[in-house]
């Protein structure tokens, strides 16, 4: 898909592991989210599209706000690795971050820019944080943003209201989820 990037957002221990996360979403949303990645890296999912994989890694210098992260994804920890049921396919980018949007880290947007991206497609977690502001971000940016609903995790349905509303508010495209055929 020429002029298209799938950022897949978070997919890390500490927000998807069915024991131990210290931030999880659901484990319904984590189980979409784990099989969508691995569809996308597995070529039956936007398998033209740059592939984009976005991690936090906070300092541990960030006490406060480490402190309401519940100490998760903490540079160097186990943790903030990317889940093991994630099979990455060795092509992908891998961006780091401390904000919520992926486009605090400059090297995103210019990435995408060499690339000649356009439209953007987003998933993982946190829907209300992460996703959310990356997706708003990347309007603001005028790229064409479209988030898999089902492909978005987040631990309480309020959030995900706010999430959606806010996103569809920007101009985001929201759909139901990815098509195999999806362009």
């Amino acid at each position: 898909m020429p002029g298209s990037a799938v950022l897949l957002m978070d997919l890390q221990i500490d927000f998807l592991a069915p024991e131990g996360a210290k931030m999880p979403v659901a484990a319904s949303d984590a189980e979409r989210i784990v099989a969508t990645a691995n569809k996308v890296f597995g070529g039956a999912l936007l398998d033209s599209a740059m592939r984009v994989v976005v991690v936090n890694r906070f300092p541990r210098s960030a006490r406060v706000a480490n402190f309401f992260r519940h100490y998760a994804a903490l540079a160097g920890t186990a943790g903030a690795e990317l889940d093991p049921r994630i099979r990455p396919d060795g092509v992908a980018k891998i961006i780091a971050k401390v904000a919520p949007s992926a486009f605090s880290n400059p090297e995103l947007d210019a990435l995408l820019k060499a690339a000649a991206v356009v439209r953007i497609y987003i998933f993982g977690v946190f829907a209300e944080g992460c996703v959310r502001a990356t997706a708003l971000d990347a309007r603001r940016r005028g790229y064409a943003v479209t988030v898999p609903v089902d492909a978005i995790g987040t631990n309480a349905g309020w959030k995900r209201a706010f999430a959606l509303w806010s996103m569809r508010r920007a101009g985001v495209a929201l759909v139901p989820t990815l098509q195999e055929q999806s362009t």
